[in-house]
């Protein structure tokens, strides 16, 4: 689905506060692609020392491991992991201990190529160990040590960012001296519309300058004077959030979120903070290009192996659907995926066979347009599903409990409709229920399971489910999908969240 955000208009107000004589100044574009090369061939170098320190201390190393294939995939394989890390991205650049975070995701993910060459010529894992701590230690020592404080030096405003920020309250001065930490991004000033905290500009005199209305925004990026907006207003609703956000991220601005509306989402998705807050960063979806190349031959390969190893278990559940009551062992159902593209989606069948949907549907439209009809388990425990459903059959709750019944896809998976990791499909019906910002959740291809379930699962409200789908979107990567695909492996056995 493209985004096709609405025209917003902005009444004119009064304020004691006038437009600045100077805006913020322009700012020039970083030079992205000579940086990348830069930070490709720096990386390339600690890699070439990790080979080299071992022979200066005369420890042995392999034959194999100094083959000159050999090398050149190590090479590859070091460059293209950095890469699926974000390294190469210029704020990346710019960070202190999450550029070490991500730096030792990229040699975890280097050694454990390296590993499997040890198995497969059945010697040499310490050698390979070795030089991945070698890289690793020499990575943290370049980057965020030598270039980080470097890059900062010589590409200045430019690396820090220009930031706005939305709202004119007390949460919009909190977060202004917050962002006066070294190195933050420079702040602008501050933009907002009519409403309660717009009133209290006569009230205290703002940490900076008064830039106008929302839209005001628009002009400064078109301009060139801001590369960042910080999103303040705790009073805008949800979808107003999502909205002025693509927007924004339509106009190459990064965007960040703070507000009671996204505080349990980044509590639970995100260790982001800002002067104590949790802060939402959005992004353009990094799937695209050879990007999304990456994921779908991730998918593939996890899904056939999965399924080659789960066969016996898959046939045992086969059985006992059809011992257990009359009708089809697979359930089809029509979904809708990516871009409202319905396909045909497998399951277990878990219910009695023709059965009525009506009181799921009637669920559904209440839940999604802003009801809270929930059942409760023992204890008192708030399910947003539909709870003790007569139309499933003893085994299909096993199933259910257990998502054995979702193995099924996949098939999807291989097939091309659905990804290992992402938002749940919905149904045609559903769909049609969202408002234009809820749809937004199915920009990328369905997933199995997805940080909704990990995060709570039946126990998220809708609305909150939306904003999870969005935030996973916004920032993912295959290590971000690998971690959920082990963090969804608990919640399988220990049957959380499943009805």
């Amino acid at each position: 689905m493209t985004w096709k955000p609405s025209t917003i208009t902005q009444p004119s107000v009064r304020t004691s506060y006038p437009l600045p004589a100077t805006l913020p100044p322009r700012i020039a574009a970083i030079p992205e692609k000579r940086l990348a090369v830069a930070l490709a061939l720096s990386d390339a170098g600690v890699l070439a020392a990790a080979f080299v320190l071992p022979r200066i201390f005369r420890l042995p190393n392999p034959a194999w491991l100094l083959a000159p294939e050999v090398i050149g995939l190590a090479f590859f394989l070091c460059i293209v992991s950095h890469a699926l890390a974000g390294l190469y991205a210029p704020r990346r650049a710019a960070e202190g201990t999450a550029q070490a975070l991500r730096l030792t995701r990229a040699w975890m993910m280097l050694a454990a190529f390296g590993l499997v060459g040890s198995f497969i010529n059945r010697h040499g894992g310490g050698a390979v160990l070795g030089i991945a701590l070698n890289g690793w230690l020499l990575s943290i020592l370049v980057r965020p040590g030598i270039l980080r404080p470097w890059l900062k030096r010589v590409l200045g405003v430019r690396l820090r960012g220009v930031r706005v920020i939305v709202g004119t309250g007390p949460l919009a001065r909190r977060l202004a001296f917050a962002s006066e930490r070294m190195w933050s991004p420079v702040l602008a000033g501050f933009v907002d519309d009519p409403g309660p905290y717009a009133q209290r500009l006569d009230s205290e005199a703002l940490p900076g300058p008064y830039l106008g209305g929302i839209e005001a925004i628009g002009q400064l990026a078109e301009e060139g004077r801001i590369t960042q907006v910080l999103v303040a207003r705790e009073d805008l609703s949800r979808g107003r959030l999502v909205e002025l956000a693509h927007q924004w991220l339509a106009l190459n601005l990064q965007v960040s979120l703070v507000s009671s509306a996204f505080e349990v989402m980044v509590a639970r998705a995100s260790a982001s903070m800002l002067g104590g807050l949790p802060l939402a960063n959005l992004q353009p979806s990094p799937q695209r290009g050879w990007k999304l190349k990456s994921k779908r031959c991730f998918d593939i390969a996890l899904a056939s192996l999965g399924g080659i190893i789960l066969l016996p278990l898959l046939a045992l559940v086969a059985v006992a659907i059809k011992v257990t009551s009359p009708g089809a062992i697979l359930y089809k159902q029509n979904r809708v995926g990516r871009n409202g593209r319905e396909f045909t989606l497998y399951k277990f069948r878990s219910m009695v066979a023709n059965n009525d949907d009506g009181a799921h549907r009637k669920y559904m439209e209440a839940m999604i347009r802003g009801g809270e009809p929930a059942g409760f388990e023992q204890g008192g425990q708030k399910v947003y599903k539909l709870v003790n459903d007569p139309r499933v059959t003893p085994i299909g709750r096993l199933l259910r409990a257990t998502s054995l019944d979702e193995f099924p896809q996949l098939l999807n998976v291989i097939r091309g409709d659905m990804s290992l990791v992402g938002p749940r499909p919905c149904l045609a019906y559903e769909w049609e229920l969202y408002e234009e910002w809820q749809r937004s959740r199915l920009d990328v291809l369905p997933g199995i399971t997805g940080l909704w379930q990990v995060s709570g699962r039946s126990r998220v409200p809708f609305e909150e489910m939306v904003l999870l789908d969005l935030h996973y979107i916004a920032n993912w990567s295959l290590s971000l999908d690998l971690a959920l695909l082990l963090r969804t492996v608990p919640v399988v056995l220990s049957g959380s969240g499943g009805h």
